[in-house]
């Protein structure tokens, strides 16, 4: 471990608490405890048109930030764009203005047969592979979502009849990587699903003491697209309503799980 990376102590504040933040340009009472943060900006449409009162609150670098209310409870979208570093700023930021609860709503591919387009996954863990965790802290670090935060996502799911996955998720920072073997060596140890961002969000969260999941849909299988010496590195269209009905399925999720959250007391 790097000494510079030993001596931090995240226990400490970052002295940018409280004040109008850089990038997302929120401030204290702009953003709600419980944040989803989708990379996409698409994306943050469609959660808030199923908020109630949505306001936009700012703009800026591609960071888009609602808040509104689902069921009477607060909730924030805000969009941290494409890998764990662009994240990693959102995450930071929302932090030091009072989020306790970032819930990551992606897009993912599947690394196993059974995980098909349209598929929702829920992650447990993440392999660290993202590009900006280990400018945190060393490399034996887990990435692991709050427990609760998984309970909560899985048990909206069963509450609304939705299947979903369930497993460890590889976060990864290569997206056109053209090895075959890229993909493979993860597939062959179960590991479920793939993404950008949430080995990122999981230790942004678990360093600043605030809870995090991660849910997301299957836009293609990366597996099945390498078993052969030539990969296939295309995404099919994402308009089609096999993916529209997955993304719709996660963010209903992801915002019953909030008003778990809310109801147990794990947020304030």
């Amino acid at each position: 471990m790097n000494s510079y990376l030993e001596m931090v102590d995240f226990r400490l504040p970052t002295g940018l608490e409280g004040r109008e933040q850089y990038h997302i340009r929120c401030k204290p009472g702009d953003v709600a405890p419980a944040v989803l943060v989708p990379g996409d900006q698409g994306r943050v449409q469609k959660i808030v048109a199923m908020l109630d009162g949505a306001e936009k609150k700012a703009e800026n670098r591609g960071m888009i930030t609602y808040t509104g209310a689902y069921k009477g409870w607060p909730v924030s979208v805000v969009s941290t764009g494409m890998g764990g570093p662009s994240a990693a700023i959102a995450y930071e930021e929302l932090i030091n203005v009072g989020a306790k609860l970032l819930i990551r709503v992606g897009s993912m591919a599947g690394l196993q047969p059974e995980v098909h387009e349209g598929d929702v996954i829920i992650a447990f863990a993440c392999i660290r592979d993202d590009g900006a965790s280990h400018y945190y802290v060393s490399q034996n670090y887990p990435a692991v979502a709050s427990p609760d935060v998984v309970q909560a996502l899985v048990s909206s799911a069963r509450e609304l009849s939705l299947p979903v996955h369930v497993g460890i998720n590889w976060t990864h920072s290569c997206f056109y990587n053209r090895s075959p073997e890229y993909f493979q060596a993860w597939a062959r140890k179960r590991v479920t699903s793939m993404e950008m961002e949430g080995a990122t969000l999981f230790v942004v969260a678990a360093l600043r003491g605030v809870r995090s999941g991660l849910i997301g849909t299957c836009y293609a299988n990366r597996a099945l697209q390498s078993q052969h010496d030539a990969i296939d590195l295309s995404v099919p269209p994402i308009d089609r309503e096999v993916i529209e009905r997955g993304v719709q399925n996660s963010i209903e999720i992801s915002l019953e799980a909030v008003v778990r959250m809310y109801e147990s007391g794990s947020v304030r």
